[in-house]
């Protein structure tokens, strides 16, 4: 049997991702969004591999950090617009100044670390930021992949009443999602049903899984475009 490109063992006395993320302080952890123990059932296969993860979006510099204890053998690439974040480097772990919406600065990310395994959108929120991050990203993830879209509850009402996370995009990014999704169940039986935009026309195919939990989704990404879900 073929091996999956993305597989390697795991040693089971690591530490969780969550116990990790409460000792950096990220609020992805169960004291916060409770994230963690998601992406740890979803990842814990890639842990030991000489990945690149790319998260856009640093702040205090707690997830970069939990992302390198937690992946011992890959780079960790932090994106962000504040200069001050630089100071969050280490051995493994690069920040790159600049603003993630621009797909120029994008793809100079991408050819000065190769293609990502795990990309992670944890920016600014704004739904005409989260979906170009997809646009943009999922194309590039290595073939077994993982994108990871995060605070999807600014597709909501609370969040709207107190901020302008609309953006210019015309659609929420949960309901692009659900667009996606559309496409990926619906499959043949869409029969002449158009799709919502060429991503969705050309990417769908693509999309192993979409999995929606509390305020975020990952999309893993199929190792070949005639391969089942993984």
């Amino acid at each position: 049997m073929q091996s999956h490109p993305l597989v390697a063992k795991s040693n089971k006395n690591q530490p969780s991702l969550d116990q990790i993320g409460l000792s950096t302080g990220t609020d992805k952890s169960s004291r916060g969004h409770d994230f963690l123990r998601l992406y740890d059932r979803r990842m814990a296969h890639m842990r030991e591999l000489p990945l690149t993860l790319l998260e856009i979006g640093v702040y205090h510099g707690a997830s970069v950090k939990m992302w390198s204890e937690y992946f011992l053998n890959a780079t960790i690439v932090g994106l962000d617009i504040n200069e001050d974040c630089k100071k969050y480097e280490s051995d493994r772990v690069k920040i790159r100044i600049g603003d993630a919406s621009r797909i120029d600065f994008l793809f100079s990310v991408i050819q000065e670390f190769g293609q990502p395994s795990v990309a992670i959108d944890d920016g600014s929120h704004r739904w005409d930021h989260q979906i170009s991050a997809l646009h943009s990203l999922f194309p590039l993830l290595k073939p077994g992949g993982i994108f990871v879209m995060e605070d999807l509850d600014t597709s909501f009402d609370a969040h709207l009443a107190r901020g302008p996370y609309e953006g210019l995009s015309v659609i929420s990014c949960f309901d692009y999602l659900t667009k996606l999704g559309r496409s990926l169940v619906g499959d043949q039986a869409l029969q002449a049903e158009k799709p919502f935009d060429l991503f969705t026309s050309n990417w769908s195919p693509w999309i192993g899984s979409i999995e929606f939990s509390r305020r975020t989704a990952i999309l893993s990404k199929k190792t070949s475009i005639g391969s089942g879900p993984f």
